[in-house]
């Protein structure tokens, strides 16, 4: 009799939720096996194949368990074992396929058979194993359907399987339901055959009743074991896949970050060098070879000292052994400048910046490292051009404050500061050129600097200053280092060829008694300088405060010298040229003459040469020439028979392009004839010939008179008598004072009368002070004189008056 059974619907869903739920497993399997290392593709085809072979078998079964025909079943082991076996080697098979790549169709088939004949066989199997009081008969028609449906559905797993293995595992959501899809079309196709075989099986009532041989399961437990066991292991292995999944995704990316790491590391321009906590070294990249030197095989497992110059490896050994004990160290977190060590045995400088990793209890190093050659290089160079004089290769005057300043703070004891200055320098770049000044003062420094020791300092202040610095020297020994520079540069200088002769001024002062900081103590060295040109020069002048109070007062005439040709508080005073024998004015010298608000009566021999010095001789010299016409204009309108007014005409006035223009201008404001101004030249101006003729000439081409003022004074004096328009010979006051006690001095001014009169020009002696001074120059035939013996310079007022007493000359 044939027994019909019905279905357990919960049962019939499990059977199909199984299948699905691995399938689905199975499909993530394959993307982390294909994607996996060689050793883990292994472990996942393994557990791949388990899974899924499990999902099928555990649904094969829980199927069978749910079909109830109201007799019992049990189950043989060993059928049930072989069962399980042959749907596993399915599943394994299908996982192989696929981690070998299944690309050919004919492959793919084969596989698919081979499948399909493990899932069949389980099936059939599974149902062998049945004990029970009934027998299986079955239709043949629906036993090839279900074969055909597991070549099918082997076959749609293959592929499935296949395209999912292709594909990156990402966490994307589109995928995802693509998965779940799959893997509901392979749990439900796994179902459909599996339902499909069943109902090609009719089961038939034994008349001996059921008997059964050997261990059995029992039908009820063996579904619970099933269905549980199976829901824990797929929820298990998923939860493993996801777990693996945020691991490979941690992994992956750390191996990208290290990766990159490691690429930065190669690539970069620093040495990044590694090391534990005894020093030693764990990685050296590219750059560290091409920096120091050593191949990367040379230095692994090596201590770092091997790359150490010597004064820094005891500190190197301390500051490790101190950190490793009290994790206390001053280098970490800083970017420090040391040295390396290169491998051909140079040193050279680095930048160095060290961190630390702690790990498992020990210590690990990095250090970045950077070759600053190059930046050091050019940090010199701009320091050579901020604190080094090009010309010279001294220290400037910026390194020279610098360096004093150390030198007060450093040095307790006492130190000199030499101001040296080379005389007649200007001469030699005027006559000469610029070169070979310039070659003059590099000949210079060498010379001083000869005369100076390691520790001293030798820097050019401007021009051709230089200031020493010379620590822990007495005045005594300065001096004897001055005098030797003095000697040195006293020696003529060849320089292409020529032989050029200069000397030097040098000014002294001492720390810390006359000043205590570098501007005070150079500035008074300077001061000293100056006295000690004063003095004529190839000197050493020790400072005082008598030369500081000097200078002062010099600063404060020069001062009020502006202040003065600014307020018009420069007059005008008028001495008498007169007639030697009748008596008679016949002219007037003007002089300037400044009353200072604070100092008093300035004697013109300090402040001329001051105005000179400082050029406000033009302003000045205009001055008095353009008041003191204006005076004569007055005079001559008031009747005074008067020959002519003298002015001094200083050099750099005559050296003014525009003085004929100035001259001409004060003659036609002034409304005088030409003949009645004398402009008064000293020798200094007619030195250079060339340039004083033809402005000599220009001026007595005006109809302007000139005198030679201090004749007798120079070196070539006769000359210009014959050389030079002159109209006037003054006679110096110097042999006026000793005509009385130089017969060498007499006989000067004779002669200087007999050629005046020779030469038709006119002479007139200076500073006549005496009756029996001026009773000789009448015996002798000079014509006119002036003098104290007459009247003292004048005011404009007072000069008035004396024209009005002699009315009637």
């Amino acid at each position: 009799m044939e027994v019909i059974g019905v279905y357990n619907g919960w049962l019939v869903f499990l059977s199909i939720i199984v299948p699905i739920l691995s399938s689905y497993t199975a499909l993530q399997i394959v993307k982390r096996m294909m994607h996996a290392k060689d050793s883990s593709c292994y472990k996942w085809l393994i557990l791949g194949s388990v899974i899924f072979g499990g999902g099928i078998w555990s649904m094969h079964f829980i199927a069978m368990l749910a079909y109830d025909m109201g007799i019992l079943v049990m189950y043989e082991i060993p059928a049930v074992l072989l069962s399980m076996v042959a749907v596993l080697v399915s599943s394994f098979v299908a996982f192989f396929l696929i981690s070998k790549g299944v690309h050919k169709a004919v492959w793919r088939f084969a596989g698919a058979v081979l499948i399909a004949v493990s899932i069949i066989s389980m099936h059939y199997i599974g149902m062998d194993a049945m004990e029970m009081d009934a027998y299986i008969k079955y239709d043949s028609r629906l036993v090839g359907v279900s074969i055909g449906i597991a070549l099918v559905v082997s076959f749609a797993s293959l592929r499935l399987f296949s395209l999912h293995s292709q594909k990156q595992v990402i966490d994307n959501r589109k995928e995802e339901v693509k998965v779940w899809l799959s893997a509901v079309f392979m749990g439900v196709a796994v179902s459909g055959m599996h339902y499909t075989g069943m109902a090609s099986a009719s089961f038939y009532l034994k008349g001996d009743g059921l008997s059964a041989e050997g261990p059995s399961i029992d039908p009820g437990s063996l579904g619970w074991v099933i269905a549980v066991g199976v829901i824990l292991i797929v929820v298990f292995i998923m939860a493993l896949i996801k777990l693996d999944a945020e691991m490979e995704t941690t992994n992956t990316r750390l191996e990208v970050a290290n990766q990159m790491y490691r690429a930065i590391v190669e690539t970069a321009n620093d040495a990044v060098v590694t090391s534990d906590d005894k020093g030693m070294v764990m990685s050296w990249n590219k750059a560290a070879e091409n920096i120091f030197g050593f191949k990367e095989e040379e230095m692994v497992g090596i201590s770092l000292l091997n790359v150490m110059p010597e004064k820094y490896r005891k500190a190197h050994e301390l500051g490790i052994k101190r950190y490793n004990q009290t994790r206390i160290s001053r280098a970490i977190g800083r970017t420090l400048e040391l040295e390396g060590l290169h491998k051909n045995g140079s040193t050279f400088p680095i930048e160095l910046s060290l961190s630390t990793v702690e790990d498992g209890g020990r210590t690990y190093f990095t250090g970045i490292i950077r070759d600053i050659t190059e930046r050091v290089e050019s940090e010199q160079r701009i320091r050579d051009l901020v604190y080094q004089d090009d010309l010279t290769q001294l220290p400037n005057r910026r390194a020279l404050y610098d360096q004093l300043a150390e030198s007060i703070e450093r040095v307790d004891a006492p130190i000199a500061v030499m101001f040296l200055d080379l005389d007649r320098f200007k001469q030699v770049n005027d006559v000469y050129g610029h070169r070979i000044g310039d070659l003059l003062l590099y000949e210079g420094a060498a010379r001083t600097k000869s005369c100076l020791t390691e520790k001293d300092l030798l820097a050019r202040q401007s021009g051709d200053e230089f200031i020493m610095v010379l620590p822990e020297r007495g005045a005594l020994e300065v001096k004897q280092i001055a005098q030797s520079i003095l000697e040195k540069i006293a020696a003529p200088f060849v320089i292409d060829g020529r032989e050029i002769y200069i000397s030097g001024s040098i000014g002294i002062c001492l720390y810390p008694e006359d000043g205590s900081t570098p501007d005070l103590l150079i500035k008074r060295a300077d001061t000293s300088m100056y006295q000690a040109k004063q003095r004529g020069g190839n000197q050493c002048c020790f400072y005082t405060k008598e030369i500081d109070e000097s200078l002062s007062r010099k600063l404060q005439l020069e001062n009020g010298l502006r202040k003065a040709l600014e307020r018009d508080e420069i007059e005008v005073y008028y001495q008498p040229q007169v007639d030697t024998f009748s008596e008679r004015i016949t002219g007037f010298e003007a002089l300037a003459r400044w009353n200072h608000p604070e100092l008093g009566f300035i004697r013109p021999d300090e402040f001329i040469p001051m105005a000179e010095d400082t050029k406000l001789i033009v302003p000045l010299g205009e001055k008095v020439l353009l008041e003191a016409c204006h005076q004569f204009s007055r005079w001559l309108a008031a009747g005074y028979n008067l020959d002519r007014i003298g002015v001094n005409l200083s050099a750099i006035q005559f050296r003014d392009p525009s003085i004929t223009a100035t001259v001409s201008h004060v003659l036609k404001e002034t409304n005088i004839r030409p003949e009645h101004l004398e402009l008064e030249l000293t020798e200094t101006i007619v030195q250079d010939s060339k340039e004083a003729i033809p402005v000599m000439q220009h001026l007595k081409g005006m109809g302007v008179q000139l005198a030679l003022d201090d004749f007798g004074t120079g070196y070539s004096s006769l000359s210009y008598l014959k050389d030079f328009p002159l109209d006037t010979i003054k006679v110096d006051k110097s042999f006026i004072d000793a005509i009385h006690q130089s017969e060498k001095d007499r006989a000067v001014v004779d002669t200087l009368i007999r050629l005046a009169a020779k030469l038709e020009m006119n002479v007139i002696a200076e500073g006549v002070e005496t009756e029996s001074q001026l009773n000789y120059l009448r015996i002798h035939g000079c014509t006119e004189y002036q003098g104290y013996v007459f009247s003292a310079p004048l005011k404009k007022g007072e000069a008035g008056k004396l024209l009005e007493k002699g009315i009637d000359w």
